[in-house]
């Protein structure tokens, strides 16, 4: 639902109905995990994916039904053989259960619920958003919202205790069970996680935006004021420090992400000593394979273990061919996202 919240808030506060289309449980090879959704408009225009191609195209012809019905269902299908609706082939070989919603004008219920998930992002408050689909084929969707402090917002499929059971059984995105049997969606409102990235070079400058355009939080830190302008740096928080002592009072919490991208050597030392002593999830240093085995053997001196030194990602970014700035910001973002999605990098 983050994903396309904005246009489902924009649809309901209008009082024009809509259809919402979500991955339930998969096996095998799907386009997407379970909780990929899509907004399907009366003109068939669409927000989201849930992959693409022909489960996609698919989807849209199903949602465009349910739309003409007023009526939500939740069908089963295998991706392999023919699609339903035209003579090519779904090929992905895996299994899904689709959920298929009609949302009517101004559904009071998704409202409360949609405002209540902008509410805890821009309060930077953690909260886990439910879809529990109907036993059968055909029935009522509900859509829930369980704040920390055990506050349900939108239906209330079951108790809070429950609720926070299922989510328990997730990974970061996934589906399982209640206790009555129906399965259920869960999708966590997590507060973003923050890129303090060191250097507002030529790498820094690209990779802000590649990291924002996945849902970082992004401050940029850096001693020249000509390269720590804001103006360089829409939306981000922008931070005029000398290095020394710059990841000190940031606040680098055991969520965050660190990509060191100074101007040199000794600011790249500086800064990564400073980083390994926080709890920081990544860290990372773009360096030469010579320049890494200097501040390496010089940490070892100053006390730091190679369990330590094991936390720095460097080579930086995973291993695409990757030269130019913008090409670097990519691997590095995809570095970060593998590491924000559990997977070891």
């Amino acid at each position: 639902m983050k994903e396309i919240l904005n246009e489902v808030l924009e649809l309901l506060e209008d009082g024009q109905d809509f259809a919402l289309v979500r991955l339930g449980s998969e096996s095998g090879s799907t386009p997407r995990a379970a909780g990929a959704e899509m907004l399907v408009r009366r003109d068939g225009t669409i927000a989201g994916t849930i992959g693409g191609g022909l489960l996609e195209l698919t989807m849209m012809k199903a949602a465009a039904e349910a739309l003409e019905a007023r009526s939500s269902r939740v069908t089963s299908l295998a991706l392999s053989g023919k699609d339903l609706t035209s003579e090519e082939k779904m090929v992905c070989g895996g299994h899904a259960d689709v959920a298929i919603t009609y949302v009517p004008p101004g559904d009071p219920v998704l409202l409360e619920v949609c405002r209540a998930v902008r509410e805890a992002t821009a309060a930077g408050k953690r909260a886990w958003l439910f879809t529990v689909l109907p036993a059968g084929q055909d029935g009522t969707v509900e859509h829930s919202l369980l704040r920390e402090d055990d506050t349900i917002i939108g239906a209330r499929p079951c108790d809070p205790g429950e609720l926070r059971s299922a989510v328990g059984k997730i990974a970061v995105h996934g589906s399982t069970s209640l206790a009555d049997g129906r399965e259920v969606l869960v999708e966590p409102i997590d507060v973003p996680a923050t890129v303090f990235i060191c250097g507002a070079g030529h790498v820094g400058t690209a990779l802000a935006p590649v990291a924002m355009g996945v849902g970082f939080d992004v401050v940029v830190i850096d001693d020249r004021e000509e390269f720590a302008n804001p103006a360089r740096f829409p939306s981000c928080r922008v931070l005029l420090s000398p290095f020394d002592g710059a990841l000190e009072n940031a606040g680098v919490g055991e969520d965050a992400y660190v990509v060191i991208v100074t101007r040199g050597h000794v600011h790249d030392m500086n800064v990564l000593e400073q980083a390994l002593r926080t709890p920081a999830r990544y860290i990372g240093l773009m360096a030469s394979r010579s320049k890494r085995a200097r501040i390496f053997s010089a940490l070892r001196d100053a006390g730091f273990s190679e369990a330590d030194l094991g936390r720095v990602h460097s080579p930086i970014g995973l291993e695409i061919g990757a030269e130019a700035p913008a090409e670097l910001a990519i691997s590095i973002v995809a570095e970060m996202i593998k590491v924000r999605a559990g997977e070891s990098a």
